[in-house]
């Protein structure tokens, strides 16, 4: 799906297809592995062949870089889209309680607007640990 001239390494970008909110259709994505799309990487794929584009954000009420449907050119939703790729490709943390790592997901209720997640660590269960991608 990527472009053979982009002058970001591959292995740093997710791909997939995800299922368009407003018209159902499966459209690809693209999502910085380590990073936020509304950086400069997102100036950059979008002058390539990606479906990233500069996009309205209701929620921000502003402009960003984002992703849009293939089919009906409906932007997917920053939030939503690297949600998916949390699921897609997890951080792998280390647990503050038995120093292993384990990997990470995002608090499911009001934690998550707060940057608050969870390791699953075989000794002591679920473990409350900060997005890693926020440091």
């Amino acid at each position: 799906m990527l472009p053979d001239d982009l002058p970001v390494d591959p292995d740093q970008l997710l791909t997939w297809h995800t299922e368009c909110w407003q018209c159902g259709e499966d459209t690809p994505v693209v999502w910085p592995r380590h990073d936020h799309l509304d950086t400069p990487i997102g100036d950059v794929l979008a002058n390539y062949d990606t479906p990233v584009e500069r996009v309205y954000s209701n929620t921000l009420e502003k402009e960003v870089w984002g992703n849009v449907c293939q089919h009906c050119d409906s932007y997917q939703g920053n939030h939503y889209i690297r949600r998916e790729a949390i699921e897609i490709d997890p951080p792998v943390v280390e647990c503050p309680n038995c120093g292993e790592k384990h990997e990470w997901r995002p608090d499911e209720g009001l934690g998550g607007a707060f940057g608050q997640g969870w390791v699953s660590c075989p000794e002591y269960g679920d473990v409350p640990v900060g997005d890693p991608r926020e440091d």
